[in-house]
């Protein structure tokens, strides 16, 4: 609606214009025409906002056409239209405020957006992109996202983006982008396309989240997979070996309850014999001679005195071999202090068929009771069947030092390293091992260069100082045996 106050001035305008005489026609708009004499006007143009009596001002166009008047001479006259343009106006600045709303939002998106032409070119980057990648706008503008795809995702890239264009759809990749500073970053990229009016697509959006940690964390976890499968394979294989030697400890202590008592009977026949031969050939002696004496006293006859220091000593004799024979079958007094004692009556006494000596390094030092309790047992069934089976002319008890601890060792000079040991398995061989094993110790069965049979016990120093105070406990089997 035009303004009245306007309207009047243009109708004044036009009224001073218009013919003076009374009944003379004015010419239509179609006869106007230009004066031949004069030069034609221009048509002008120009944005006023009008204000009306009530109101805000309304912006306005002011379109002025000139056109020539036949009925004044040729002169000017100049037609104006006015449009009224307020809701333009307001759609336009709806539409500026809308653009910018949604430029902030692309911006502050926590993804890459990117917009490219169909040849891979940037056209426009928001905030996250640039920073993803540590470029500048100007910078991304002489790029395409070919330039910035690694090396190796190129390919896929280009092929997938053609085939978007083809197909008309999005499609989605996996990829590495490289940054300014030549670092990878990993991204899930969804790329779009624009159509125009016509239905036709004339470029790409690309949306790209930063998945480097992702994939890093993947990765990590990927590696604590094949660390924790090559474990399990790992403990799979310690606990098959683990089973499999259960297996043979079990089939072992089978085989040792058939040894025990294989060395029980041994044992006992060993002693039947040594009564036997010892104190039973003794009591006989010693039963002729008091009978000889008692004939003498009966046909009254002289009886000399050495008659009867004869059966003094031969029940003197008697009753040394039953003390040795019952200190060898169970002496639990050995300790620390009294081990080299101990060894020493051990090679002393008289019921051995083969000479026995005992040599005692000056470095030979021992402060554990355990320890030495189960020395001393250790030696005495090595002397026991070097003088069963070696068939040796001497055995030597020496006692020393290592540079780890201290060393015993059994040594004689008879058939050797074989025979010896296959009897002493039978005999008692687990069983010192077993002995060895219950300080900390090791049992080797060597064969000297000069011939016959070692046995030696090497007791590191470490379980000596661990054991210093204990007491010597009732000695049984350990769970587990020692390898031969």
């Amino acid at each position: 609606m035009t303004p009245k106050r306007e309207t009047k001035r243009r109708d004044s305008a036009l009224r001073s214009r218009a013919p003076a005489a009374a009944g003379r026609r004015a010419y239509q708009l179609g006869q106007a025409r230009t004066h031949p004499g004069r030069a034609k006007a221009q048509e002008k143009s120009a944005g006023r906002q009008l204000k009306p009596r009530k109101g805000k001002r309304i912006p306005t166009p002011l379109c002025r056409t000139p056109i020539t008047s036949t009925t004044r001479n040729g002169g000017t006259l100049y037609q104006t239209a006015i449009l009224d343009l307020s809701e333009r106006k307001r759609a336009e600045e709806a539409l500026r405020k809308s653009e910018e709303h949604l430029r902030a939002i692309i911006n502050q998106s926590n993804a890459g957006i990117a917009s490219c032409d169909l040849n891979g070119r940037f056209l426009f980057a928001n905030q996250k992109f640039r920073e993803m990648l540590g470029y500048t706008d100007a910078e991304l503008a002489v790029r395409t996202i070919f330039t910035i795809t690694h090396p190796d995702d190129v390919d896929i890239t280009k092929s997938r983006f053609r085939k978007m264009v083809e197909t008309r759809r999005p499609i989605e990749i996996e990829k590495r982008y490289m940054r300014k500073d030549h670092s990878l970053v990993w991204v899930d990229v969804c790329d779009s396309p624009v159509f125009d009016a016509a239905g036709k697509p004339v470029s790409a959006v690309a949306v790209a989240i930063d998945a480097t940690q992702r994939k890093k964390a993947e990765a990590a976890l990927q590696k604590s997979k094949e660390l924790l499968k090559k474990l399990v394979q790992q403990r799979t294989k310690a606990l098959r070996a683990a089973n499999i030697e259960l297996q043979r400890e079990i089939n072992r202590r089978k085989g040792l309850e058939g040894e025990i008592l294989e060395i029980s009977d041994r044992e006992q026949q060993r002693l039947g014999q040594e009564l036997h031969d010892g104190l039973c050939q003794h009591l006989t002696a010693v039963a002729f001679m008091a009978r000889s004496v008692a004939l003498r006293l009966k046909n009254h006859r002289v009886i000399e005195v050495r008659y009867i220091e004869k059966i003094a000593q031969l029940v003197n004799d008697a009753a040394t071999n039953t003390r040795d024979l019952s200190r060898a079958l169970h002496r639990m007094d050995v300790d620390a202090a009294g081990l080299v004692n101990a060894l020493q009556d051990l090679v002393d006494r008289e019921i051995w068929k083969i000479p026995c000596r005992l040599e005692v390094k000056p470095s030979f030092h021992i402060e554990a009771d355990v320890a030495a309790a189960q020395l001393y047992r250790i030696a005495r069934e090595a002397v026991i069947n070097a003088n069963k089976h070696a068939q040796a002319r001497e055995i030597v008890v020496a006692l020393g030092s290592w540079r780890k601890g201290i060393i015993l060792s059994v040594t004689d000079d008879g058939v050797g390293f074989r025979s010896a040991l296959n009897s002493a398995r039978g005999l008692g061989f687990p069983i010192m091992k077993y002995r060895a094993r219950s300080i900390g110790g090791r049992l080797e069965i060597e064969s000297p260069k000069k011939g016959g049979t070692r046995v030696a016990c090497y007791l590191p120093e470490g379980p000596l100082q661990s054991r210093k105070k204990e007491k010597a406990q009732p000695e049984r089997f350990p769970a587990k045996s020692p390898k031969h």
